[in-house]
């Protein structure tokens, strides 16, 4: 897609996107105003007792970094959530609590950060300080309450051996005392004997403290012990941005969300818009994009615009409409015959022929609109004209196969008979005439042909314009352009018909040889219309667009 066609799409939604952005900020706005403030309080939690140990080996770093990721998980389960609320007596829920309660692991290391999200900043650090606490009670490797005896009598007991080592130490030096004094040998053997016992009390004292010790150590300290390094403080400011940068935020993603479903519109629509759209599509030229003018509901007589404000810019599309189509042929103005249709029902087919009879017929040409409809005719009541004869009555009678003679007069009576004048000087109407049973087969008919033959020869009309119903719902339009002929104009309405709708129809006019002359878009939007016209600012500068102005 071109740059041009996005700026055409950007507006041509320019009224969605800034309505999703609207939106999206007054809800943000109202949201974020009738919201209380919230405050985070964090307490950080040191996996594998590293703090504890003077002087950690690697594998100690690298299993408590492996194990931090396991504790993040275990502090939102529901037990260590749950024995948090019953022990801080807090007024939330285990569910809600873990819904305040975030993990985040600080890299490469064996630290884990809980945060409390909640209103009330001190109860906001008491929730986070007491899951810290809960989490390392309810951790898997926690010391039991056997170890922890287990620990204690340890400890008593060193205690013990330790009075008791000092009591013997005592006694060695009294025994070294007397030794220094006595000169007894017996009582010297003695005292030897004596100091010997008790040396081997001694090592087998500070063996036993020292294995005591050990035993001590191996359950204190283990590499996937929980500490709290920080507690959670009363934090003093609430979080968030302020209200201005969250409405901000909240327009551009209302915005961007709108954009996605104008984008998806787009995809999902298969209507064709601009006249490039057309042209491309169904590689024919498209020989004027009309700007949708009037309502639906407008009657038929004030949709001849070209007639009641022939200084509107929409008059002048009809006028390059007519320009464009007078010199499709061969570069120079022809004289022709031209059947005008549509896909389907509704396109604009018949006010457009209408318009473009007005334009042909005010520049001089001798222009004859037959209303080729015999289903739902609608020219006789867009000029106001009498539908009791028509192209019907002409073609019950059977003009025979020569023209010569007193015949011929006849048959010109006949003619004139079916041809209505109207107030626009050089513009003539051939109306519907009543509904026949068989449309199509009277319209492929021999009388048919005689009596456009006729016309042809009569030299009456220069232009001569067959308005007719749409091609996919019946064949009338693809018979009378065979049996004529004659080339054929294909009108599109802007919005309404369907790509695929539009190369059926011209698939069909193409396997019957006809010839397609180029197409019109109808209720064409402005911004859509590309070089098809410079606009209305154009257009009243140069005065043309005044009302009243003539050509």
């Amino acid at each position: 897609m071109e740059l041009i066609a996005y700026i055409r799409l950007f507006r041509k939604w320019f009224w969605l996107l800034f309505l999703g952005a609207f939106l999206a900020a007054g809800a943000a706005y109202l949201l974020r105003s009738n919201q209380p403030d919230v405050y985070t309080a964090s307490v950080t939690v040191s996996v594998g007792g590293i703090m504890d140990s003077p002087n950690p080996d690697l594998n100690d770093l690298y299993t408590g970094v492996q194990l931090v990721e396991n504790y993040a998980v275990l502090a939102k389960t529901y037990d260590v959530l749950e024995a948090a609320v019953e022990a801080g007596n807090f007024p939330v829920s285990p569910g809600a609590l873990g819904g305040m309660l975030s993990t985040r692991i600080i890299e490469n290391t064996s630290l884990l950060v809980l945060q409390i999200q909640y209103t009330d900043p001190v109860l906001a650090a008491d929730m986070a300080n007491e899951v810290a606490r809960q989490l390392i009670i309810n951790s898997p490797t926690n010391l039991t309450p056997e170890q922890q005896s287990q620990i204690d009598l340890a400890t008593a007991e060193i205690d013990r051996l330790r009075e008791e080592l000092q009591s013997l130490r005592l006694q060695l030096n009294a025994i070294d005392s007397q030794l220094a004094t006595t000169l007894d040998p017996a009582a010297v053997e003695e005292l030897r004997e004596q100091r010997t016992v008790i040396a081997d009390q001694v090592i087998q004292t500070s063996s036993n403290i020292a294995q005591f010790s050990s035993n001590i150590t191996s359950l204190q300290r283990r590499t996937n012990s929980l500490d709290i390094v920080e507690e959670a403080r009363v934090p003093t400011a609430p979080i968030g941005s302020s209200v201005f940068s969250q409405v901000i935020l909240a327009a551009i993603v209302g915005g961007a969300l709108a954009a996605g479903v104008a984008l998806l519109i787009e995809y999902l629509d298969d209507t064709l818009h601009s006249p490039e759209e057309a042209t491309q599509a169904l590689a024919l030229p498209t020989l004027a994009a009309i700007t949708r003018f009037g309502k639906a509901r407008d009657p038929y007589p004030q949709r001849l615009i070209t007639f009641r404000d022939p200084g509107s810019p929409i008059s002048e599309e009809y006028r390059t409409l007519r320009t464009n189509l007078l010199f499709s042929s061969n570069g120079s103005v022809t004289k022709g015959v031209y059947i005008i249709s549509s896909p389907g029902p509704s396109e604009g087919k018949s006010v457009t022929t209408a318009n473009l009879a007005v334009t042909m017929a005010v520049a001089g040409w001798r222009v004859l609109l037959i209303d080729a409809d015999l289903r739902r005719p609608k020219l006789h009541d867009v000029f106001e004209l009498d539908n009791s004869v028509g192209l019907s009555t002409l073609l019950a009678v059977d003009p025979g196969e020569s023209f010569e003679g007193t015949g011929r007069a006849s048959v010109q009576q006949t003619l004139n008979e079916c041809i209505r004048l109207t107030e626009i000087p050089n513009l003539s109407v051939i109306t519907s005439g009543y509904i026949p049973l068989n449309p199509t087969e009277v319209l492929g008919s021999v009388a048919m042909q005689r009596w456009f033959q006729e016309l042809q020869t009569s030299g009456q009309f220069d232009i001569v314009l067959f308005d007719t119903p749409p091609v996919l719902v019946v064949a009338d339009s693809l018979v009378l352009a065979s049996t004529l002929d004659v080339p054929l104009v294909l009108v599109l309405e802007a919005g309404q018909t369907r790509r695929g709708a539009a190369l059926r129809a011209k698939e069909q006019l193409t396997q019957l040889g006809i010839t397609v002359s180029g197409l019109v878009l109808n209720a064409v939007n402005p911004r859509d219309k590309g070089g098809y016209g410079y606009g209305y600012d154009y257009y009243y500068y140069y005065g043309d667009g005044k009302p009243g102005a003539q050509k």
